[in-house]
């Protein structure tokens, strides 16, 4: 909830020492009296910001409100979190699940396994569906890392090779890299799996032409945020130790849609990569969604705020759930309109172009 200035002071006294209790008698001199304090502090409560103890008040630092209110700070209020093993390691494929019940359901009817079944077994639909993909992906994941291109001009460059205006020769590359990676998973998704080796052709495919950029090698260099105050792993033996093991486990899954979310959540929380480790993820996460003839995750109906606090989330607190809500909303929007397309083309419609 919005706070009042009142309440704003009240909030910033708890803030200024998380580990102190206060009692409504504590904040004589804000110049209103004990009852109005009280009522001020109960709504704190309410809005999970604070946690009563008997007539003491402190911090509810567990509460979704209070990281909401956190995350949302400048990176220099909030302490530096340095990587965390636990997480990755505490993952067990078939037992641990990202993704609630409830998500993965929600998830398998969006995908209308059915109807996609059918259009790979005639061919041309799926076809069109990865197709449309590659302008949706490539469009959304380009913004996403700040190139500012439209959808059209999008489609205009990968079809038929038009530049559009204003971009600079490095943002041309970065949209262009796109249309190569998701091309390169479109033609090979039956072979692809998640092995270090084709991850980093992946990579390779992302990166290629980007001045200074080990495209397809694990990066030798420390990772820092302009926006948070994780730290990923920066000891070489760790680096790849973390890889490793994440090759491991998301190969383990058999759920397609928690394999997804699993090496998305993990690809960015690793960061193999000198540069470009969110935009892999986005890619590589549709591995599973391409060999099962899924609706893939196109990224078009993801909303900015909700995936950069997600990741924030994620990266400093190490919560996922944030970012779970985030993906399965998007995903049910994305794969409506996949399957619309896809039943378009089954019944004998034709796409044309403009």
């Amino acid at each position: 909830m919005p706070l009042t200035l009142r309440q704003q002071e009240i909030f910033t006294r708890f803030v200024e020492d998380p580990r102190l209790e206060r009692s409504a008698g504590g904040f004589a001199d804000l110049g209103v009296g004990r009852t109005t304090v009280s009522r001020e502090l109960r709504k704190l409560v309410d809005a999970g910001l604070l946690e009563a103890t008997g007539k003491a008040y402190r911090l509810n630092q567990t509460s979704d409100a209070f990281l909401q209110w956190d995350l949302s700070r400048a990176p220099h209020h909030r302490p530096a979190v340095r990587y965390d093993p636990y997480l990755l390691r505490q993952y067990q494929p078939g037992t641990t699940f990202l993704l609630s019940d409830e998500q993965r359901s929600v998830l398998e009817r969006a995908g209308h396994v059915e109807r996609v079944e059918q259009a790979r077994d005639k061919g041309k639909s799926y076809d069109r569906v990865l197709q449309s993909l590659m302008i949706d992906l490539t469009h959304a994941s380009s913004n996403l890392e700040n190139v500012d291109i439209s959808w059209l001009d999008t489609k205009t460059l990968i079809e038929f090779g038009e530049r559009p205006e204003g971009l600079t020769q490095q943002q041309l590359r970065l949209v262009m890299n796109h249309k190569e990676a998701i091309s390169f998973l479109k033609e090979h998704a039956a072979q692809l799996s998640f092995t270090q080796r084709d991850l980093f052709d992946l990579h390779t495919l992302l990166m290629q032409g980007v001045h200074g950029i080990a495209a397809g090698a694990m990066r030798t260099t420390i990772v820092k945020f302009d926006d948070s105050r994780y730290l990923p792993p920066d000891n070489p033996h760790v680096l790849r130790e973390a890889l490793e093991l994440f090759c491991e486990k998301v190969s383990a899954i058999e759920n397609p849609f928690e394999q997804a979310f699993f090496a998305m959540v993990f690809l960015s929380y690793i960061q193999p990569f000198q540069d470009g480790n969110k935009r892999m993820s986005r890619i590589a996460m549709n591995m599973p969604l391409f060999r099962h003839a899924l609706a893939p995750f196109s990224f078009a109906d993801v909303c900015r705020h909700d995936y950069t606090f997600g990741l924030l989330a994620f990266y400093e607190r190490g919560r996922h759930t944030f970012l779970a809500e985030a993906f399965t909303a998007a995903y049910v929007k994305s794969a409506a309109r996949y399957a619309e397309l896809v039943t378009h083309v089954n019944e004998g419609g034709l796409l044309g172009t403009l």
